[in-house]
């Protein structure tokens, strides 16, 4: 077999110093998912989960007691079985994992599979330090772009993952997955799904009232005056007193007010010669204030949590929410039976056709550089990068493969599905930033605006503070 994968070079590279509070702010889709899963942490480890094929190891109490992941079971790195194959992961991955291992072990019964997964405010600080320790799985799970020490962008300098280039479907990734799955050019992970930003929609209730989803920024107005005085319910939820919930509807005003009309906004960010403070930035925030003076939003969003405003979708109190694509799995388990939701777009303009969609890598798997089985490991990768293994990866997640294919999908992603074939997506925002201090800094802006203490132009200029920082 000729194996396409090449070994980074390995360097010498420090720690980067913006260790964050919260993992799970680092990435808008895994927190949703993440506040779903806790149950996923089984804070058990004993050798006699080691035995043969799709073991998972969850390393929760492992972490607690200070002990290494490795310490746990057999040493992931060391093996000397050739047939052996590592994975490690965050324990928000467990059930799509659990699709997918089943199927290559069929397809490549020899190999002997053990998967490790913890939860993310453990799993970040344990990877990079295997991967720096030499300790590391064969594979592991990462993040595309930047933001937090077990992101590509990250890792890449320090030579701990190796060049996926040559794997033949990397070439098949859209833009919007390309740009943060590559360093100068090579590829470095293989993210497997695709998730959205947008409102969800109760459509059981919008039909029940006789409303239809709004296309334009004058219909989304006019919508929330009409919900507010044929109802008397307010057309949007907004869960402002969970913090990561108040970035959401910025990330779904911004693609189209400010990257589709400048696409080369990020790298001119990076490079120094833009700041949000004078951007189109200031426009998506002043939007956002319009929206709340419109009476858009439930009354005192700063009181509201993220989940009272899944509650209130699933029960039909309100109509809609901006969310993550993983947003509809957790309105459902309120919801009565037969409830029909959809995920739309935001419309920031008059002009439809400029509609766009933020629309993110997730689920990303990388290799290694010093993986002890490089061979399986591309295997592996390989194998996950097929259409059908990436449809039953997406399926168990709740999102779209991130190369877009002729599967059956949820009904309710069609329409970002639609942006995502035709290439109508951006990257979530905080995929380009340096640091996660940043991400806070957006946090306290929106709810300083909400609060009425701060405004749009004063928390920008605390973003691009924040974002001069570097890592």
């Amino acid at each position: 077999m000729e194996h396409g994968v090449r070994r980074a070079g390995h360097q010498h590279c420090a720690d980067p110093d913006h260790l964050f509070h919260h993992a799970e702010d680092h990435h808008p889709g895994l927190r949703q998912w993440a506040q779903g899963l806790t149950a996923h942490r089984n804070h058990l480890c004993s050798k006699e989960n080691t035995m043969r094929t799709s073991r998972i190891l969850a390393l929760g109490a492992v972490a607690a007691l200070g002990i290494t992941a490795v310490g746990c079971s057999n040493d992931a790195s060391t093996s000397d079985d050739k047939n052996a194959l590592t994975i490690s992961g965050v324990s928000n991955e467990k059930a799509a994992l659990d699709a997918v291992i089943p199927m290559f072990e069929e397809e490549y019964p020899d190999i002997d599979v053990t998967v490790e997964t913890s939860a993310l405010d453990q799993y970040q600080p344990t990877i990079r330090t295997q991967l720096s320790s030499g300790t590391a799985p064969d594979v592991v799970g990462v993040w595309p772009g930047n933001g937090n020490p077990a992101a590509m962008e990250v890792l890449v300098p320090g030579g701990f993952l190796a060049d996926l280039s040559d794997i033949e479907r990397t070439q098949e990734f859209p833009e919007g997955v390309a740009s943060v799955s590559q360093v100068d050019g090579a590829t470095y992970v293989a993210p497997l799904s695709f998730a959205g930003i947008g409102p969800i929609y109760n459509m059981t209730a919008m039909e029940e009232a006789g409303f239809e989803i709004p296309h334009t920024w004058s219909d989304l107005i006019d919508f929330c005056h009409e919900a507010r005085d044929q109802t008397g319910h307010a057309a949007f939820g907004l869960g402002a007193g969970t913090n990561w919930n108040t970035q959401l509807l910025t990330y779904a005003l911004t693609p189209e007010v400010v990257y589709g009309p400048d696409p080369d906004f990020a790298a001119e960010m990076a490079a120094g010669n833009r700041t949000f403070a004078d951007s189109g930035w200031v426009d998506a925030l002043d939007m956002y204030q319009e929206m709340v003076d419109e009476g858009c939003f439930v009354d005192d969003p700063l009181g509201v949590s993220y989940e009272a405003t899944v509650t209130a979708i699933a029960q039909g109190d309100v109509f809609g929410a901006t969310l993550v694509t993983s947003g509809l799995a957790a309105i459902r388990a309120e919801a009565p039976e037969g409830t029909e939701l959809t995920m739309a777009a935001l419309p920031a303009s008059d002009d439809e056709s400029k509609t766009l969609m933020p629309g993110a890598a997730g689920s990303a798997w990388a290799i290694n550089a010093e993986a002890d089985h490089p061979e399986n490991a591309e295997l592996f990768i390989e194998f996950l990068l097929r259409a059908d293994v990436m449809q039953a990866y997406a399926d168990a997640n709740g999102s779209l493969p991130s190369i877009p294919g002729d599967g059956d999908i949820d009904p309710a992603l069609e329409v970002l599905k639609q942006y995502q074939a035709e290439d109508k997506t951006v990257p979530w925002m905080d995929q380009n930033w340096p640091n996660a201090r940043v991400q806070a800094a957006h946090f306290e802006a929106v709810q300083n605006m909400l609060s009425g203490v701060a405004t749009a132009e004063e928390g920008l200029a605390a973003m691009d503070d924040a974002y001069a920082q570097g890592e």
